[in-house]
């Protein structure tokens, strides 16, 4: 459908469609195809091979998984930018079923979390819009003041992401908005004036950390909110909005595997996903009463989905085979939301006294709440002054108590230090005695060690003295071995010469002969 009908009184909301990258591994990949079709349209098909089922239709434009980022914002969000600044709102949603690329797509790899730098390919469609939009007013030369919000819908409730971040202290002001438009929704929302694309990246980039995340078993890092930024644009003659949101996935509880906070996180974000899909579809169906009030969702977005917004919904699948079942569920939404005609969006005049009057009630309101806080904390301190009076008195109850204990203690340790002092004097009285003791035996251990040297040296003597001695005796033994052999001789000698005295004088010869052996014996036995 051409963009220009939208100014015919009637306007329909823009689908496109952005496939993930095929996966890698041995993932079965889905079977989808995108093809140009008739009106300048692409046409989408997809199968499922396991029951057979199908489904077609029919959007602005496809994208598959090797489309660059700055491709998909020239075509999605780069068109919207003029609308922006003629006056019109302009509302981008992201939606689809979790790890689909929803959140790579809105901001960028991690969900924002690195440097958004323009030169980055990765960089996602919303950093890219804001540059875009601060480059039409410099080669407009369009005088206009850009702020904007960044808040999560977490479990149903609205948390301002711009407040948690610590750079941009002493830069935040929050508005209270009065009203039943989404902007009621938006009282407790921080309003960040830029004057720079830089300036708004710096934040972006600062402000996308404090976003809820959580792994599941579909999903590592999940979006567990669904995220909107705000943009505000006011000229001298219009002040329109661009709402862009990244959407938190649906999950099927069965394949993700949620437990505990996370599975509680799940039901909120498949409940207010449902109420999205009953609010389109009352209005395809054109039905009398629309169901916006059904969720924290649907209520934000109610300006936007009731007409006074150009709405573009870029829907984003997975190219695994095992999802085909939610890539088809996704892309019914997305085929009823193409059939709903509004009513033409319209250029939003700039009211600088409803300005004013925003800017003045949003002050009285936050001087109710200081005040709300201020009268609090006089409440909770003067209670906590009574609370300190009644200790107070427990503490002199116990002061009083611990002077008697004190006296008490101050006479036990007179009485105490009177024995103290006589043992210390009858210790120093024995301590000089055995001094005394000690220096007497001093004395008496040098006189014995003086006897016993004495004694040692006499002990020396005396062993010399011995050692002479027994070598006498060995010299006295010696020679008393030597007189008994003399003795044992001289008795041979007697021996034989009674012998021959008795024998006849025949045996002389004989008798010579044995005297001469006998001193040949002798002689050997001296030497």
């Amino acid at each position: 459908m051409s963009e220009d009908k939208d100014h015919e009184g009637l306007d329909s909301i823009k689908i496109y469609c952005r496939f993930a990258p095929v996966p890698g591994g041995d993932t079965k990949v889905l079977n989808h195809s995108l093809r140009g079709g008739t009106e300048g349209q692409h046409h989408v098909g997809v199968r499922d091979d396991y029951n057979g089922a199908s489904l077609d239709m029919d959007c602005e434009l496809a994208f598959d998984g090797s489309t660059p980022q700055v491709e998909v914002h020239t075509k999605v969000t780069e068109p919207l930018i003029p609308r922006l600044l003629q006056g019109y709102n302009c509302t981008l949603l992201a939606f689809g079923q979790t790890a689909s690329g929803k959140t790579h797509t809105m901001l960028g790899p991690q969900g924002g979390k690195y440097d958004f730098l323009r030169k980055d390919h990765n960089c996602g469609i919303v950093p890219r819009a804001v540059v875009s939009l601060f480059e039409h007013l410099e080669q407009s030369d369009i005088q206009a003041d850009v702020d904007f919000s960044f808040f999560e819908i977490y479990n149903e409730v609205v948390s301002d992401l711009i407040a948690k971040a610590t750079c941009c202290d002493g830069n935040v002001k929050s508005f209270a908005f009065r009203g039943t438009d989404k902007a009621r929704f938006e009282r407790e929302v921080s309003r960040v004036r830029v004057r720079t694309a830089d300036e708004f990246l710096h934040i972006l980039e600062a402000t996308s950390a404090n976003r809820q995340q959580g792994g599941t078993d579909l999903n590592a890092v999940s979006s567990r909110s669904h995220s909107i930024v705000l943009l505000r644009v006011h000229t001298g003659k219009t002040s329109a909005t661009m709402c862009m949101v990244d959407l938190a996935g649906s999950e099927c509880i069965k394949k993700s595997n949620a437990q505990g906070m996370r599975r509680y996180e799940t039901k909120n974000i498949n409940t207010s996903l449902f109420a999205l899909k009953q609010v389109i579809h009352a209005l395809y169906k054109r039905k009398e009463h629309v169901p916006y009030a059904d969720s924290m969702l649907t209520r934000t977005l109610a300006d936007s989905l009731s007409g006074n917004a150009f709405l573009r919904i870029l829907v984003c699948c997975t190219s695994r085979a095992e999802d085909a079942q939610e890539t088809m569920t996704t892309l019914r939404f997305a085929k009823e939301a193409s059939c709903v005609v509004r009513k033409a969006p319209v250029i939003n005049k700039y009211d600088s006294l409803r300005d004013k009057q925003l800017y003045s009630s949003s002050e009285l309101d936050a001087l109710n709440q200081e005040r709300l806080k201020l009268q609090t904390k006089n409440e909770e301190l003067i209670k906590a002054n009574e609370a300190m009076q009644n200790e107070n008195a427990v503490l002199q109850m116990q002061v009083r108590q611990l002077q008697d204990t004190n006296t008490q203690l101050i006479s036990h340790i007179h009485t105490g230090t009177e024995t103290y002092q006589s043992q210390v004097n009858s210790l120093q009285s024995a301590n000089q005695q055995l001094q005394v003791h000690t220096t007497e035996l001093k004395q008496e251990e040098e006189r014995t060690s003086e006897q016993n040297v004495y004694l040692s040296r006499k002990v020396a003597e005396v062993q010399k003295h011995m050692e002479g001695i027994l070598q006498q005796i060995k010299a006295v033994t010696v020679e008393n071995d030597m007189l008994r052999n003399e003795l044992r001789q001289s008795r041979g000698t007697v021996d034989g010469l009674r012998i021959q005295m008795a024998q006849p004088l025949q045996h002389q010869p004989q008798q010579q002969e044995q005297q001469q052996q006998q001193q040949q014996q002798q002689q050997q036995q001296q030497q």
